[in-house]
């Protein structure tokens, strides 16, 4: 073959590059087995929950907006973390993981453009993943309280002041997403990222919060720490009745405001993003 029936390589653009990136995380997730099992167990288990919300009947066979917000979002006050956080935990650790510790990363540079180009297109579909699961998990589990409802006599709640709070509870899952693939970058180490991201919610930060508050001037600091936050961001406290809100208000943690808890815990998914970025550019992966 001449040098004149050679066709000249095509440059293919940043934006062109991240699609194609994109594509290939995303096609990777659906061929896994393991990606529809999971998704077939929270699509079971959110039709279950309906059933859960007939325990927060008072004695006029009713029930307020915040329980049924809080029951959609799988219970995250007495959790300290949403209970779909441990399923999205398995899909989302999986793709830096599988890059870093297997060697396959290097196949990955080539075939999207670089190692920014993936790690974004990880990112991205990680929160779509996230944020999509959870969006559908709230659709099924609202539906399944609202039939539970109708099947058991129970008036139904104002189901328009639940939308705000199963909206914070998609962006807080796809957050979550973030945070999984990020700390494995960091960590380069699934095992140590899942134990990581399953005790610290649940109990290294509520012993660091006590601990913060003997320490002269940083009593207040607890409230900001970072899962205290998303907890903020997750339950408006407000909305509970008087007698239930100093309950409510210590399992959550945090006394900021619910604007102001989201702010910080998606700046805190962004710093630590912004770290995996740097340490997945850094460092190489093992040799397969």
């Amino acid at each position: 073959m001449t040098s004149a029936t050679m066709k000249a390589p095509r440059v293919v653009g940043s934006a062109d590059a991240f699609r194609r990136a994109c594509r290939y995380e995303w096609r990777h997730l659906t061929a896994l087995r393991s990606t529809w099992i999971m998704l077939g167990v929270v699509a079971i288990l959110s039709l279950l929950t309906g059933i859960t919300v007939l325990l927060d009947l008072d004695e006029q066979h009713t029930v307020s907006s915040a329980k049924v917000a809080d029951t959609i979002a799988w219970t995250p006050l007495s959790m300290q973390i949403p209970a779909l956080c441990f399923f999205v935990l398995v899909l989302g650790t999986g793709p830096v993981s599988t890059d870093l510790v297997s060697g396959a990363a290097r196949t990955t540079w080539l075939a999207v453009n670089g190692r920014g180009t993936a790690y974004g297109a990880k990112c991205a579909v990680g929160f779509v993943l996230g944020s999509g699961v959870a969006a559908a998990s709230a659709l099924l589990g609202a539906l399944s309280c609202a039939v539970t409802l109708a099947v058991a006599g129970a008036r139904q709640p104002a189901w328009a002041e639940v939308l705000a709070p199963a909206a914070r509870f998609v962006g807080w899952m796809g957050c979550w997403a973030l945070l999984c693939l990020a700390l494995v970058a960091l960590l380069r180490s699934r095992i140590v990222a899942v134990l990581l991201l399953v005790l610290w919610p649940l109990v290294g930060e509520r012993i660091a919060g006590a601990l913060l508050g003997y320490v002269p001037g940083l009593d207040g600091v607890g409230d900001w720490l970072p899962f205290a936050t998303g907890r903020a961001m997750l339950t408006d406290v407000s909305a509970y009745s008087g007698d239930e809100r100093p309950f409510a208000q210590a399992l959550v943690g945090s006394h900021l405001a619910t604007p102001v808890a989201a702010a910080v815990f998606c700046l805190y998914t962004a710093a630590v993003t912004a770290a995996g970025l740097w340490a997945y550019c850094r460092r190489d992966a093992k040799a397969g």
